[in-house]
């Protein structure tokens, strides 16, 4: 667990960022920098047709992809464009949301399996606990058994 919180507050200011961006223009800006030749990747299929259907309208021929925001390196199965390749928006903030997730999940991993107060460890403790008590009374080292 981040003790300190630093990891929720990273996921709210980005859920903030991405809520107070909305309708700021983005995708008309992405629209008016294309070029015929340029790739766009999206994080849905919803977002990818969107958007083709956008760049149709303006008679753009561009490429334009849906990419796993867990499996971006599967961009270079899609080989290189003739242009440029851009992330969309949506794209952009949610991989920094998956990466910020990711570290989060890192940091309990890391906590949990360094601890020695779990519950786990708490139950190996009392085992070996009653453990040597009974070797107390039963011995294993005696000879003859």
């Amino acid at each position: 667990m981040d003790h300190f919180g630093i990891g929720a507050a990273m996921v709210g200011m980005t859920r903030l960022y991405s809520q107070t961006a909305r309708r700021t223009g983005r995708t008309t800006a992405l629209l008016d920098s294309l070029k015929d030749g340029d790739r766009v990747c999206c994080a849905t299929t919803e977002e990818t047709r969107h958007l083709e259907r956008m760049c149709r309208d303006r008679g753009l021929q561009v490429t334009i992809i849906c990419l796993p925001i867990r499996d971006a390196q599967r961009i270079f199965e899609k080989g290189t464009s003739q242009g440029l390749t851009i992330f969309d928006h949506t794209w952009v903030e949610r991989y920094y949301m998956a990466a910020v997730e990711r570290a989060q999940d890192e940091i309990d991993q890391l906590q949990r399996e360094s601890s020695g107060w779990s519950e786990a460890h708490e139950r190996t403790r009392a085992q070996a606990q009653e453990l040597a008590r009974w070797h107390e009374y039963y011995p294993t080292d005696r000879k003859g058994l």
